[in-house]
């Protein structure tokens, strides 16, 4: 009986082995498809079937500018193209290593263009073509002065600390809840002085509901209360307004947040791609600044990378900066300067990240530290990485917080 057993538990395990394998080698690495994708940098992933350009937004060259990224999994991305009349007809776009790609067109007011992407690997598979289709059309209406309008508003209100008027800018079906909004507000207040806050339009785009589309690049500058440190960023983001007789009233807000930092996850509905590495965030304390948390996971003997100007993230050093596995070091290029200070990102000042004393080349930091900080030095740019986790023996992947001096 004993052996019968045995022999029963041997089969089990073969089997068991077996299903493993098929699994392992029965994996498509994958879906085809977008990791996003931006009509003159407005997101197109949430603007519905239909997006409205406006022609006061288009720049001098009075062209429509579409810039994604395709997405392959393990793969390689072997062709972009793009249709602008319902596959019609089709068109080559180039696109870079990583899948990154950028097309432009000038549009006819009032027509109509039926956007349609494919993407295809090398193995000749391709996205699910029908998912990507974008209705995009030219409008000759004036809507700039409209957003200007409530944005200057909503800046004035927040800079002067003026809760009761910020809020009246705030629609009541705000995505990220009104009221948890107030309070996260009131309490940047709390924490924050001497706000300055300034931004230009990038570019306006309509889509359903009634829904307005803003992106934005600003310059914030705030003093921090507890800590009597001045604390400075930029970047670019963006923002939803609901327009309903005449008036826009804010909907939603992406990550780098303008307003309510001390309750940034559940204020925002999202996080811009490559809006900024280094947002503004507010801890329980008061304190600013724990950065942006990013995590990377690689395969095989892959160093997880990071682009601090972008966010972007990568598999092999090709990137500013990578995380070794066999001595838990970092490494970055020679155009950058490193320095290591003991302690997370909020006890950082902008002043000491800095100040250039310190600061030495040579490509590597080894061994690198859990809960130190590691800036990085690059002509006028400062960035800060904080190691929650680093890659160890088979584990190619790596958790950090990230902020921009």
């Amino acid at each position: 009986m004993k052996k019968i057993f045995m022999l029963a538990a041997a089969l089990l395990c073969f089997s068991g082995a077996a299903d493993a394998k098929w699994w392992i080698f029965g994996k498509t690495g994958g879906e085809i498809g977008l990791k996003y994708l931006y009509v003159n940098k407005v997101s197109a992933d949430e603007a519905g079937a239909k997006m409205t350009v406006f022609r006061e937004t288009l720049g001098p060259d009075g062209q429509v500018k579409i810039t994604g990224k395709a997405s392959v999994g393990k793969s390689a991305v072997g062709s972009v193209r793009i249709s602008l009349d319902d596959k019609a007809t089709w068109q080559d776009v180039k696109f870079s290593e990583n899948g990154a790609f950028e097309y432009s067109f000038r549009p006819e007011p009032d027509k109509t263009y039926a956007m349609l992407i494919e993407i295809t690997d090398t193995a000749g598979k391709t996205n699910k073509v029908d998912e990507t289709r974008k209705e995009i059309v030219l409008s000759a209406e004036n809507i700039q002065a409209k957003v200007r309008e409530a944005l200057d508003s909503l800046f004035d209100a927040y800079s002067r600390e003026n809760l009761p008027k910020f809020m009246a800018g705030v629609g009541e079906d705000f995505a990220g809840d009104k009221g948890i909004l107030e309070r996260a507000v009131k309490r940047d207040f709390d924490a924050l002085s001497n706000i300055n806050m300034r931004y230009t339009i990038n570019n306006v785009a309509a889509g359903g509901q009634g829904r307005v589309f803003v992106s934005i690049t600003y310059n914030r500058m705030v003093l921090v209360n507890k800590t009597g440190a001045t604390s400075t960023d930029s970047g670019f983001t963006e923002f939803v307004f609901h327009s309903a007789e005449g008036k826009l009233s804010l909907y939603s807000m992406k990550q780098p947040l303008m307003f309510g930092l001390s309750d940034a996850e559940n204020v925002a509905t999202g996080i811009v791609q490559g809006g900024g590495a280094g947002t503004l965030v507010l801890d329980d304390s008061g304190s600013l600044g724990t950065g942006q948390l990013v995590s990377i996971a690689c395969s095989g003997t892959n160093a997880p990378a990071y682009k601090f100007s972008t966010g972007e993230k990568a598999c092999g050093p090709n990137f500013d900066i990578w995380f070794y596995e066999a001595v838990n070091g970092i490494g970055y290029y020679n155009t950058f300067q490193a320095k290591e200070f003991t302690g997370p990102l909020s006890d950082l000042t902008s002043s000491e990240v800095r100040n250039l004393s310190g600061y030495a080349g040579g490509g590597n930091i080894a061994p690198a530290a859990v809960g130190n900080s590691y800036c990085f030095n690059q002509g006028a740019d400062f960035y800060c990485v904080e190691p929650a986790s680093l890659p160890a023996t088979g584990s190619f992947s790596v958790t950090f917080r990230v902020k921009k001096f």
